[in-house]
């Protein structure tokens, strides 16, 4: 017979030298956390990780880790590590803001040390070894699912870092992408619609 347990706790807190292991007890079940409507006007955060570094570290501090996959001698249909699916009700109201599946907001102080690498939003690594018929890309696109159709591909800014309008690099363009290609920069030509 099923037995529901309701725990009121504030802290959760391994024994020392130990790893706290969460695992369901049904393979078709899930851990859920925050799935509730709240009616409180408030910043909502369903979930929230922030570790910090408070020693001298020669690893890298990660906030959260995923490895889905499929272990040796079973086969399957697709792997998703991470679904971004922001939602919105028939009947809701307008929003006054962005709707966005993911948002990274790079910082560094003036006073910290230098970072020696590089500060990227996105960075790919592909570690593939094996026949991949849909091929091997950065990023894919599907075309829209319902009656709006996507208004671009990238939504840049006119800054002249990034991007640029009215500013020719070859006669006949109207603009221009800024990429690096190695350690040399390049300037994709852009053409008016």
């Amino acid at each position: 017979m099923a037995r529901k347990v309701y725990t009121i706790m504030q802290r959760l807190k391994s024994l020392s030298g130990q790893h706290v292991n969460w695992n369901t007890a049904d393979s078709d079940k899930q851990f859920r956390f925050n799935n509730r409507t709240y009616t409180v006007a408030a910043s909502i955060i369903g979930l929230q990780t922030k570790p910090r570094a408070g020693v001298n570290m020669t690893n890298d501090v990660i906030g959260m880790e995923s490895s889905p996959g499929v272990n040796s001698g079973f086969t399957g249909t697709g792997i998703v590590c991470f679904k971004a699916e922001p939602n919105i009700g028939s009947t809701a109201g307008a929003l006054s803001g962005d709707v966005r599946g993911y948002e990274c907001s790079l910082g560094k102080p003036s006073g910290a040390g230098t970072i020696t690498g590089t500060a990227s939003c996105l960075k790919c690594i592909n570690n593939t070894n094996a026949t991949i018929t849909g091929g091997v890309y950065c990023l894919h696109v599907v075309t829209h699912g319902d009656t709006k159709a996507w208004d671009g591909l990238a939504l840049l800014p006119d800054d002249s870092q990034i991007a640029k309008t009215n500013e020719d690099k070859t006669a006949g363009t109207k603009g221009w992408v800024k990429v690096k290609i190695g350690s040399t920069v390049y300037y994709l030509n852009a053409a008016t619609g």
